[in-house]
């Protein structure tokens, strides 16, 4: 009789142990696998990298999955005056940077290591102008400055959107915290590179056709541009 007082004891005992344990492991699946809806995981990113400075809104789908709509955009002005033997130059040069992106993220390693794969409306323009800032010395002559011209040069890439394949670390949208910040390295492809030429006065037979052909069949090997940046992201919702 006593044994199965004891057994009937441990029984009861044991009951509500198996319902708190099995309510606590339902409660931790529901929270593992928690639904986000429409109006869930919106953030606004600042961004910083060789495109360039700008925005981005990014949008969260479930626990492994980011879209991100962006902008960046960045201008370098940059002139020399390089002397050649007495003879002065001057050569202002403009690096414009940027353009849109759509972006999407899937992570690898949750809130770690993600591959963003996308495209790149890329306005890359380098534009480089010569001119000279005194006369020019030819053989026993000396040609005035004036008539020595100018000669400007303009290098575009040769697709106005890029596909575009990197690899992430850290979070572009964190489902934790406010603030994420995230590391991307990449590449974009750009079809070649191509140069045009414009020249007047003496030197304007450098702006020919020929050498545009030349320089640009010589760099269109060149047809991917690296990529890196670094994002501060606020989730908002």
């Amino acid at each position: 009789m006593k044994t199965r007082m004891i057994f009937f004891s441990l029984i009861m005992i044991c009951l509500p142990l198996q319902s708190y344990s099995q309510d606590e492991a339902a409660k931790k699946t529901v929270e593992e696998v928690k639904a986000y809806g429409p109006m869930d995981l919106w953030g606004v990113g600042l961004k910083a990298g060789l495109n360039g400075v700008g925005l981005e809104i990014v949008k969260g789908f479930g626990d492994r999955l980011n879209l991100r709509l962006g902008y960046t955009t960045l201008t370098i002005p940059y002139s020399l005056e390089p002397g050649i033997q007495g003879y002065d130059l001057k050569a202002d040069a403009n690096i414009r940077l940027g353009g849109s992106s759509f972006l999407a993220d899937y992570y690898l390693v949750k809130n770690g290591i993600h591959i963003t794969a996308g495209i790149l409306q890329n306005n890359t323009r380098i534009s480089f102008a010569l001119s000279s800032l005194s006369d020019m010395p030819f053989g026993d002559l000396m040609i005035p400055t004036a008539d020595v011209g100018t000669l400007d040069a303009e290098l575009t890439l040769g697709m106005p959107v890029s596909p575009y394949l990197g690899l992430g670390f850290g979070n572009t949208l964190s489902r934790k915290h406010r603030l994420s910040f995230n590391f991307e390295l990449g590449a974009l492809y750009h079809g070649g590179a191509k140069l045009a030429l414009d020249g007047v006065g003496v030197v304007g037979p450098l702006g020919s056709e020929y050498n545009e052909t030349t320089i640009t069949d010589a760099i269109k090997q060149y047809s991917w541009l690296p990529a890196l940046n670094f994002q501060l992201t606020y989730r908002i919702l």
